[in-house]
C-alpha cells in the first residue's frame, strides 16, 4: 500500500484512487448505463464518499447528466476509523456532479468502527432501505465489496459482486428480485478481473 500512497498527493491509507485497469472500466460501466438510461432513465446515482466510488460513478454522471448522491452509509468496511475520506464541500471540486444539497441517511459522525463485512454490510442495507423508500425513481449504487453485499440484501440479494458490474433489482408486488444477471460483467472488456473481486 505504501507505493501507491506515496503517489497520491494525500495520507489517506483508505481512500486510494482507482487503478488504470479501474479507470477504463469505469468508461466501460458508463457506455453501459448510458445504453439503460435510454430504455429506463435512472434518477441519480448514490455514491460511497471514497474516491474510488466517485471515480467510478464521475463518468456514469456525466453521460447521463445526472447528479451524484455523496452517502456515507454506503462507504467502504470501517476498519481504519475514523475514516478518511473527503468532506462533500471538498469532493465537489473534484467531482462537480456531487448533489451540495443532499442531506445523507448515515452522517459521518454516527459511523462507528467496524471489524467484519458483515457489520458493513448491516449498515449498507439499512441504508438502502432507507434510500429506497425516501428517493424516488430508478437509483444506481456505487459502493465496495462489504457495502454492495449490503445493498443487494436490501433488495433481496445474498451475495457479492465484482468491480463496475452491474446487478439490477425491480420491485414485484412487496419484494424485489433481479432482473437480468446478478453480478453482470458482459460490458468490460476485463470480466475475470471483475469477477475475481467478488470473492
Amino acid at each position: 500500500m505504501g507505493g501507491w500512497l506515496a503517489k497520491a498527493g494525500h495520507t489517506r491509507r483508505d481512500d486510494p484512487h482507482l487503478s488504470a485497469h479501474g479507470e477504463n472500466a469505469a468508461e466501460e460501466l458508463a457506455a453501459r448505463c448510458s445504453q439503460l438510461h435510454a430504455e429506463r432513465p435512472f434518477s441519480c446515482i448514490v455514491s460511497s464518499p471514497f474516491l474510488r466510488c466517485l471515480q467510478t460513478a464521475a463518468p456514469v454522471a456525466r453521460a447521463l447528466n445526472l447528479r451524484i448522491l455523496v452517502e456515507p452509509g454506503i462507504c467502504e468496511i470501517l476498519t481504519v476509523f475514523p475514516p478518511g475520506f473527503l468532506s462533500t464541500e471538498e469532493l465537489r471540486a473534484h467531482f462537480p456532479s456531487i448533489d451540495p444539497g443532499y442531506t445523507p441517511c448515515v452522517l459521518r459522525g454516527h459511523l462507528a468502527a467496524e471489524t467484519s463485512d458483515g457489520q458493513a454490510a448491516r449498515r449498507a442495507a439499512e441504508t438502502a432501505r432507507q434510500l429506497r423508500d425516501r428517493l424516488s425513481g430508478r437509483l444506481l449504487f456505487v459502493g465496495h465489496g462489504a457495502s454492495c453485499l449490503g445493498i443487494a440484501q436490501a433488495f433481496g440479494g445474498d451475495d457479492y459482486v465484482g468491480y463496475a458490474s452491474l446487478t439490477h433489482f425491480v420491485q414485484s408486488g412487496e419484494r424485489w428480485r433481479v432482473e437480468g444477471c446478478f453480478n453482470d460483467v458482459s460490458h468490460l472488456s476485463d470480466k475475470r478481473t471483475s469477477l475475481a473481486s467478488a470473492f
